[in-house]
Order: structure tokens, then C-alpha cells, then sequence
């Protein structure tokens, strides 16, 4: 068996990112993923990149994402070229509604404390197919200009053959990862396997807590289920919709990505008629003739969410690195987030973007004994 330089735990979008990032620069990392990769959270997702026209803000967290935003049209044309899988950006409008009241008043102040004003704008005015259920006393409508959305199956697929052709291995099927000390290395051991590596990257979604508590580390990083529908075309634009900033409807090859559930605290990655009903109720306020029963396709993810809604991207201890608890960033915050985590394990030093993301900031983790460490 070849050296292997880094364990990461994980196939999902943070996991392939790292694994990628880390070939390209000359290391030889391995990922263990428990299934398939990006079986879970990362393909049970509409693909949403919204900036909301933001050029400015001080709240933490922000700044990565938007510069992770700024990387994506160079990286998916890089990971297209070496995947020989086409991928696509898609541009448009995104309309977010909401009812009048506090809710509006705080996503208008942050669109003027934040964003370009030529990129958004309150209109009474909405898209074809919106016109029969909006009214100006019911909703407030927003639309930011010039905002992306990408299918995350494909990208999914072509970041597992870029990670490939760059040099990293990846095993599948491997179960539940047992992570070790070994002296100053790290082990993993899986099913049938024990690797040895001199770093280890646990980027496990939801499942990270489970991973690292072995080695004494805590974090309670909530789950949340999300369920979605994709359904024919809601309206005629090629735009998103979204509602309360919560919901939303992403034009997906004709048809409609409909979602998404905001289900706490269940490890059940289960679609379920109470969850698709919810959803239903939700989105008629906005397309009085949705019917779910009908969707061409249902499935759910579990998206890991931080005590204090930052994702943990860093270092832990000697050799020991996280990428989790990107709740429902995991995709936009993709290219960034591979990039910052071989930063860290090749000796670059971090911006103050990423140190934002430090998973030692105050009460991120509970810490095994310093001591030894």
C-alpha cells in the first residue's frame, strides 16, 4: 500500500474540496467515506449560491462565504476541465418574499447596511406565475439581481473525479471510522482496514461530533433534516423564489426544486409525509396549486448546524483538523473551505476570514485535556 500522508473522514462536498486541494499541492490524502460519496447532505440540495448582493459585513462568518462565492465560477470551470463532466453556473434573479412586518424590516436593513443597491430592489412589481398570489398587503417582495444556483449531483460526480485525477484515493463503503493517536500519527480503522497517515481531517457532516468524540472532543453540532420536491416548472422566469428566507424554488432543467424542510434534532434521513405537507402548506402561500403528491422526485438530507451557526474549519491539535457544521452553506462554502484547510496543513498562514471559522473561538468545542496534547 501506497504512503498516505492525510486521513480525511468524509466523502461529502467539504471532504472531496479538502482532498482535492491537498493532491493538487502534492500530498497523498485517502478519504474514507462511510457510504457513497456525497450520498448524504451534499446532493440533498437545491445548489443555492445567493450573495444577496453583498459587498460588506462585519458579521463573522460572512466574509468566507462570500469570498468562497467569488472563487466558484473559476472552480467549477477547473473541476469541469479535469472531470470531463460539463458543468453549469446558472444566473437569474432570486425574489424573496415576506410578510410584512419585523421579519421584512430586518432583511431590508441588512440589503442597505450590506449590499451593492444596484443589485436588489423593493418592488411591488413580481415574475409571471407570482401574480395571482401576491399582494402588496400579504407579502413584501425583494429581488436581487444576478445571483447562482448549480445542480449539486453533477458537481457532486465531478469533484470526486478531479479529487481522483489529482492524485488522492477514496475509499467507499467503509462503515463507521474509528479514529486513533498512534504516537505522533493518526490512525482510522474501518470495516476491514487500518490506515496510518501523519494528518487527519474529519469532515464527516453531521456525524463529525461521533468521529472525534472517540478522541475527546466534543462539539454538539445539532442535526437538521431538510426535505425537498422537485416538481414541473412553478413559473415562467428563470429565477429563484424564496420565502421568509427560509423556503425557496430553484428552477432545476425545467422542472422545480422545492424545499426545505427545518427539522431539528432527528438522525432519520427519511422522507416523510408529515415533513412533505409541512412543506406544501408553506410554499402555497406562493403557488396556490403546488401539489407534492405529484412531484417527480422527493429526498432528504441531514445539514449539521453549530452552536453559534459558524461552521469549525481549522486546526484542533498537532495533525488534527475539522470542516463541519456548515448547516445550509456546505455547497457555497465548498471551494473555499478545501482551500483553507490545505492552507493550514502545508504551513500557509490563514486570512481573517478563515481564523473567523477557528473551531477553538470561545465555546465551540469541549477540549480533552490539554495536557497531553
Amino acid at each position: 500500500m501506497s504512503k498516505i500522508d492525510v486521513i480525511v473522514v468524509g466523502g461529502g462536498i467539504a471532504g472531496l474540496s479538502t482532498a482535492r486541494e491537498l493532491a493538487l499541492r502534492g500530498l497523498r490524502p485517502i478519504v474514507l467515506e462511510r457510504d457513497r460519496t456525497g450520498s448524504h447532505a451534499s446532493t440533498a440540495a437545491a445548489g443555492i449560491l445567493v450573495s444577496r448582493g453583498s459587498v460588506r459585513s462585519d458579521r463573522a462568518g460572512r466574509s468566507f462565504y462570500l469570498r468562497s462565492l467569488q472563487e466558484y465560477p473559476a472552480w467549477i470551470r477547473r473541476l469541469s476541465e479535469a472531470s470531463d463532466i460539463p458543468l453549469r453556473l446558472e444566473e437569474g434573479d432570486d425574489w424573496c418574499f415576506f410578510p410584512p412586518g419585523a421579519a421584512a424590516d430586518r432583511f431590508r436593513a441588512r440589503l442597505e447596511a450590506e449590499s451593492d443597491p444596484s443589485r436588489w430592489t423593493e418592488t411591488e412589481s413580481v415574475p409571471a406565475g407570482l401574480e395571482t398570489s401576491y399582494h402588496p398587503d400579504r407579502f413584501r417582495a425583494f429581488r436581487i439581481s444576478g445571483e447562482r444556483w448549480t445542480d449539486p449531483t453533477p458537481l457532486l460526480a465531478a469533484l470526486r473525479q478531479a479529487a481522483l485525477a489529482a492524485g488522492a484515493r477514496i475509499e467507499e463503503g467503509c462503515g463507521r471510522v474509528e479514529l486513533f493517536r498512534d504516537g505522533e500519527r493518526w490512525g482510522a480503522r474501518t470495516m476491514d482496514r487500518t490506515y496510518l497517515a501523519d494528518s487527519a481531517v474529519v469532515a464527516a457532516g453531521p456525524w463529525t461530533d461521533s468521529v472525534l468524540s472517540q478522541l475527546g472532543w466534543e462539539a454538539v453540532l445539532v442535526p437538521v433534516r431538510g426535505q425537498l420536491a422537485l416538481v414541473p416548472a412553478l413559473h415562467g422566469s428563470n429565477s429563484m423564489v424564496h420565502l421568509e428566507d427560509t423556503f425557496y424554488a430553484v428552477p432545476r432543467d425545467g422542472w422545480t426544486v422545492v424545499g426545505a424542510t427545518m427539522e431539528h434534532g432527528t438522525w432519520d434521513e427519511s422522507v416523510t409525509a408529515g415533513g412533505l405537507s409541512s412543506l406544501q402548506e408553506r410554499m402555497r402561500t406562493l403557488f396556490p396549486g403546488l401539489d407534492l403528491s405529484r412531484a417527480g422526485r422527493t429526498w432528504s438530507g441531514i445539514r449539521p448546524r453549530t452552536r453559534d451557526r459558524i461552521p469549525h474549519v481549522g486546526k484542533l491539535e498537532p495533525g488534527l483538523f475539522v470542516a463541519s457544521g456548515h448547516f445550509r452553506s456546505g455547497i457555497s462554502m465548498a471551494p473555499r473551505t478545501g482551500r483553507v484547510l490545505a492552507d493550514l496543513l502545508t504551513g500557509i498562514p490563514l486570512e481573517a476570514d478563515a481564523l473567523e471559522l477557528d473551531p477553538l473561538r470561545r465555546g465551540a468545542w469541549k477540549q480533552p485535556e490539554l495536557s497531553r496534547l
